[in-house]
């Protein structure tokens, strides 16, 4: 419940609509500091490492290139932690909880060309378009957008089978590592409902504004930073997007403070791959310094 100039929501299968909008993170560091994906946690007694590293909840193989350090560290984990067990996800009740309970349809929400410009890229990302999401929460409809605004720009890239985190994730249960799933889908699903629907139907006529005059741009550096590890670059493009302060308070502050609470925890019981969103990783609140403020150290590992 999981990673641009604008609110980045980038799902992942029938789980990432809850781990979406997580691309938002604190502040830009004036000086560069984050230009690795993974990282390496010690310090505090730990027996043996643990490894943070940070994912883009899409397909595209141009981020599935990990390098042989990012591979033995994988392999050398006892588990393999992300920030929502993707079974506990498939429950049906998960997608109920999401319908909106006051007959509110996204159909009213937007203007008639709004709704067909989201209709059209939505059809990128699930092949039959808007229709069977007019009643789900506006929160969920920016989700696809995104993840449809994304294959339309990756253009003949070829994509992998499934995303990233659960790549890993099935490489995990291949190799019978203990999985862990960092937060609650309650908890995610509490942060999405910070908005009311209007705010998220209001968030939603943004990012459709946003897309229509972006020409995909965004998300090729978006791309193209995240390939190059430069987590830096991608600080600085989220500093340009504005989000409402409970919004970011739910999706990005306290998550975080949740994640680095949780992780120290686990990596107390065995060593641990982590993947998270990369962009909850830097910034003065990202997930590297929590880590460093409890007392580990947290290096590049590339």
């Amino acid at each position: 419940m999981t990673v641009s100039p604008k609110v980045r929501i980038s799902p992942r299968s029938s789980q990432s609509v809850f781990c979406l909008i997580a691309a938002l993170i604190v502040s830009f560091s004036v000086s560069a500091q984050y230009h690795s994906l993974c990282w390496r946690i010690t310090g505090r007694g730990l027996k043996q490492p643990s490894y943070l590293y940070g994912t883009m909840h899409v397909s595209d193989k141009r981020v599935f290139h990990f390098g042989d350090k990012v591979t033995k560290a994988f392999d050398a984990s006892r588990a393999y932690a992300m920030e929502l067990d993707p079974d506990k996800a498939l429950n049906p009740a998960v997608a109920l909880s999401l319908v909106m309970k006051d007959g509110s349809r996204i159909s009213r929400m937007l203007p008639d060309s709004d709704y067909r410009f989201a209709d059209s890229v939505i059809k990128v990302a699930t092949g039959f378009g808007l229709a069977p999401f007019d009643q789900v929460e506006p929160v969920l409809v920016t989700a696809l957008l995104e993840v449809g605004s994304m294959g339309m720009t990756a253009g003949d890239t070829a994509n992998m089978s499934e995303e990233m985190d659960l790549y890993f994730y099935r490489k995990a249960r291949e190799q019978h590592k203990k999985q862990i799933g960092i937060e609650t889908v309650d908890e995610q699903i509490a942060a999405l409902h910070s908005l009311t629907y209007q705010e998220q139907a209001e968030q939603l006529r943004d990012a459709i504004e946003q897309m229509r005059h972006a020409d995909g741009a965004g998300d090729k550096d978006l791309l193209k930073y995240y390939v190059q590890q430069d987590l830096d670059s991608l600080l600085a493009m989220s500093d340009e997007s504005q989000m409402p302060d409970k919004f970011y308070k739910a999706l990005v502050t306290d998550r975080n403070i949740r994640m680095a609470d949780r992780i120290a925890e686990f990596i107390r019981k065995q060593p641990t791959f982590i993947a998270i969103g990369a962009l909850h990783l830097p910034g003065a609140g990202g997930v590297i310094e929590l880590l460093r403020r409890k007392g580990y150290t947290v290096e590049e590992w590339k």
